[in-house]
This record gives structure tokens, sequence and C-alpha cells, in this order.
């Protein structure tokens, strides 16, 4: 029979791993979100979440790890989608450029879709990225750039190649843009009392998603400042 020690220090049960993990991940998602990472504690998140210390050491180890996880969950998958749209794009338009609103499209869609599927999660998550933004931190940037390294490579070259003229700079400041407009609009559909309340039953991915992608290819399109 095992002892009483044995049963607290063993590893938790597959069966349980899943559901932990997830609780783990909701919690410090939204203390990082709300306080930042450097604001949060392991103790917070534990109590957040309902677990013990040895479940975020059998999981994930420090908080370092734990953050990074934070951002692999939402991250990792929206990329993913976003690349096989690309790719699907780039295989139907052959050795011609795709077209501009395609492109955009591609990179905003997944997003907008992950966030009215995950309304809560999301709302959390782009009140993190503000943070990421406002708030850098030096431990966690470099493995949130190295997620981002592919989809703005290949989403670079996509956008250069549908807007001929357009300089590397200049794409910087308008991805810049388009990106930031997303986000704010993600994170007012995850806020209904920051809308007007006429509009709130007018939230849709797919009509929002349009808005996005007609504003961003505007913007791309407009004459370049210098």
């Amino acid at each position: 029979m095992n002892s009483s020690a044995d049963t607290i220090i063993a590893p938790l049960a597959p069966a349980h791993s899943s559901e932990t993990t997830d609780r783990i991940l909701n919690a410090a998602e939204r203390l990082f979100a709300d306080q930042g990472i450097q604001g949060v504690s392991i103790r917070d998140i534990t109590h957040a979440a309902e677990v013990n210390l040895a479940a975020i050491n059998y999981h994930f180890g420090t908080k370092h790890a734990l953050a990074v996880a934070v951002f692999r969950r939402r991250m990792v998958p929206l990329n993913e989608k976003r690349l096989a749209l690309l790719s699907e794009a780039e295989a139907r338009a052959g050795v011609q450029p795709v077209p501009l609103e395609t492109v955009l499209e591609a990179l905003i869609r997944p997003a907008v879709e992950q966030g009215f599927s995950t309304p809560d999660g999301t709302a959390a998550f782009m009140r993190l990225l503000g943070r990421m933004f406002s708030e850098p931190n030096p431990g966690i940037q470099p493995a949130i750039h190295a997620l981002m390294d592919e989809l703005r490579l290949r989403f670079d070259a996509a956008l250069l190649r549908a807007s001929p003229g357009l300089t590397a700079e200049e794409l910087f400041w308008r991805m810049s843009f388009v990106i930031g407009t997303l986000h704010h609009s993600l994170f007012l559909c995850g806020k209904l009392d920051c809308l007007p309340p006429a509009l709130r039953h007018e939230l849709d991915a797919d009509l929002l998603t349009k808005r996005l992608v007609s504003f961003a290819a505007a913007g791309f399109r407009s004459a370049s400042p210098v």
C-alpha cells in the first residue's frame, strides 16, 4: 500500500491531466492579463486554479514556462490556421500574387473566428497581449517573437507581392496598424458594455472579418506619406 506521502507527490493521473492543465492555463491567463506576469505569483495561480504547487511543477515546471504555455495555447493553433489559409490561396494563385484582400483575410479571419468561439478566453488574452506591448517582459519576449517568426515572414512576403511599390518600412507600419485594429476590435467584442447598445446585436464573426479586411485593404492601398 502506498503511503500518504507517496500519494501527494505522485504525478497526476492522465485522465485528469488535460482538465488540470486547462484550469491552470485559464487561471494564469486571467491573472497575467489583469496584473501582468511580474505581478502574479505561483501561489496566486494555484489559489485561482484550485490546484496545489505540485500540479504546476508537474505540468509546467516554472512560472516562465507557464507564461510561454499561455501564449502557445492561443497562438500556435491560430497561426497554423492562418498559414494554412495563405498556403491554399497561394496554390490557387499559382505564379500570380495572391490578391491583397485574400492575404488580409487569411491573417484576420482565424483570429476573429477564434474570438467569437471562445469570447471569455479571447478577451483575457487580448488584455494580456496589450500588456505585453505596454509592459514588455524580457524573459518572455523572445519566445513570443519565435512563435511569430514564420507567420511574419510568410505574410510579409505575400503582402509585398500583393502591394507593388510598398517598402519594407511602410509594410512594418501598416501591419502594425492592422494588428492593432484587429486586437482592439476583438477586445471590444469581448466587452459588450464598451459598444453602443444599438451595435451589440450586430456582432458576427463573418461581418466583422469583412469590415476589418475592407478597412485594412484601404490602408494598404493608401498613398505613402513619405
